[in-house]
């Protein structure tokens, strides 16, 4: 099984420290922190402001050994300052981070493209990646549009994070994953889901922070859309689940850690 990840939204709502300790106990080799909330969402945990938190945060990763993958999420609107993100992108690079992710919902994609040029120089300094993730109910709604979005930017540092559930929901196919040039693709976020696709914006919602399932226990053709990826390609388990509402950070970073077991099992099994 390769090294994975545990995302925020696997063990939604938890202290960062405490959700570094659990990835470790659990199995994870690296987490995805919360830095910046996604707009209409509350900041639980404001590590960009609190040194303390911070500091804690590094040494919680000194004495487990898990390192942060990535950071989220950074929205590109209309009315976004990149300069003013300068100390985000300083602390994530301060505590370790390769990567930055950024969601577009700005609807004029020159603007924002040019916004996201200047966000990847400012990371770049820093030996920082930005990643971008496309959604159904953002400015960026296709692999095809989000691909042509980074490949415009012209930016060394640029890459896509491809989200499985995503991936289904806009309508892209394994084919088009195929079809991505070498290093497209800067990491996976692995997830199951049902066959009933949502038809409203607010299921779609509903489903991606709320209803997901574990891989394997679903219908999206995961083993096929790895099998169209670098076998090196970074995994990072993003399942936020309503059942798990009432479970400890740790309980559900082991269930789900025990998940991407079997599930990396089965594709064993099958080559």
């Amino acid at each position: 099984m390769p090294p994975l990840g545990l995302a925020y939204l696997s063990v939604v709502g938890a202290h960062p420290v405490e959700q570094i300790e659990a990835a470790a106990d659990a199995g994870f080799a690296t987490v995805g922190l919360r830095l910046v909330a996604p707009r209409g969402l509350a900041l639980l945990h404001d590590i960009v402001s609190d040194i303390v938190l911070q500091r804690g945060i590094e040494r919680a990763l000194q004495a487990t050994g898990v390192e942060i993958y990535d950071v989220d999420a950074i929205t590109l609107a209309a009315d976004t300052d990149v300069p003013a993100l300068a100390r985000t992108v300083e602390v994530a690079a301060q505590l370790g981070a390769s990567v930055v992710q950024v969601v577009v919902e700005d609807p004029d994609l020159a603007r924002a493209q040019a916004r996201f040029a200047l966000l990847c120089e400012m990371a770049r300094v820093r030996q920082l990646a930005i990643a971008v993730e496309y959604m159904r109910w953002r400015s960026l709604r296709s692999l095809a549009q989000a691909a042509a979005f980074v490949a415009g930017a012209s930016q060394p540092n640029a890459f896509l994070c491809l989200d499985c559930l995503h991936v289904s929901r806009c309508g892209d196919t394994t084919a088009d994953v195929a079809a991505l040039p070498a290093g497209a693709v800067g990491y996976v976020q692995l997830c199951d889901a049902s066959a009933q696709m949502p038809t409203t914006t607010d299921q779609l919602l509903a489903e991606a922070r709320n209803g997901r399932l574990f891989p394997g226990d679903g219908t999206l053709p995961l083993q096929d859309l790895l099998d169209a990826l670098p076998a090196d390609v970074p995994l990072s388990l993003e399942v936020p689940r309503a059942i798990d509402v009432d479970r400890s950070v740790r309980e559900r970073a082991g269930q789900a850690f025990a998940a991407m077991q079997r599930f990396f099992a089965q594709r064993a099994a099958r080559k």
